[in-house]
């Protein structure tokens, strides 16, 4: 029976060592769950996942680590394409790709032999969709040490400026039946085409430290009029561990231990 017990053993050990991202729909209505890797890669799984109310998910990241990003699509067919908000990307509705106004989460797994850190972020930069919490787990358990803490966007539509700086007024994204789907960042509804924004160049105007494009620095970007934007200071009050605006390094990016598996939520 050694033989039994040996293998077992081996079972156990495999198993804890597995790195996963579980992720949670607490909507009550489907998601569909886009991946992208980074440098154009293949995702962790073809194609989109969806979520009915309720439902969970779990992405294993290979040993050789991953790194990429994932997000919520709302109101898409049985297929996750003719999507409400969440298709910002090829294959795209029939009147064109939609704003990156999609609540994105990030992640960066280094290979499970290596003594790099793993990463994790909430990018609101373009804007926001759903809610969202991350919860860092190590060994089963949850982890929250140092910087490696959880993440609560508790954000919701009804919050989106109506009013924002620089002339740039509502920042909501309407649905099929008028109805708020996301909120794009003062950034995005600047520069991204009409309808959803005004189609201005980032690099002029109000647009230069709104976005901060290069050759605008780090210390620029956070001295300027994006951190005075109401959409910034929603975020900093409701969000204040993601991503606001580009450069938001200090409060947005969190880095973990190696084997740090996640659990990602996502309401409205």
């Amino acid at each position: 029976m050694w033989w039994l017990m040996f293998v077992a053993i081996l079972c156990v050990q495999h198993t804890a060592g597995l790195r996963y991202i579980e992720v949670t729909n607490k909507n009550t209505f489907p998601i569909w769950i886009e991946t992208l890797t980074n440098n154009q890669g293949p995702p962790l799984r073809p194609g989109v996942t969806r979520l009915d109310a309720n439902a969970n998910t779990k992405y294993d990241i290979p040993d050789a680590g991953w790194a990429g990003r994932m997000w919520p699509k709302t109101g898409c067919d049985n297929g996750g394409a003719n999507c409400e908000i969440g298709q910002s990307m090829p294959p795209c509705p029939p009147n064109g790709c939609q704003p990156p106004a999609e609540t994105k989460v990030e992640f960066f797994f280094p290979a499970t032999n290596s003594n790099q850190d793993s990463f994790y972020d909430i990018s609101l930069v373009d804007g926001f969709s759903l809610a969202s919490i991350i919860t860092p787990f190590k060994d089963g358990q949850p982890y929250n040490k140092d910087n490696c803490v959880k993440t609560n966007c508790n954000l919701h539509l009804s919050k989106c400026p109506q009013n924002e700086h620089s002339g740039l007024g509502a920042l909501a994204v309407k649905g099929r039946s008028n109805n708020d789907v996301a909120c794009l960042s003062p950034c995005k509804r600047w520069n991204y085409p009409p309808p959803y924004g005004q189609g201005k160049n980032e690099q002029e105007g109000d647009g230069r430290l709104l976005c901060c494009p290069s050759p605008v620095s780090v210390e620029e970007c956070r001295k300027g009029i994006v951190v005075q934007t109401e959409y910034v200071k929603l975020l900093r009050s409701e969000c204040p561990t993601a991503y606001s605006y580009s450069y938001d390094d200090e409060g947005g990016l969190h880095n973990c231990p190696t084997a740090s598996s996640f659990a990602v939520e996502f309401a409205s």
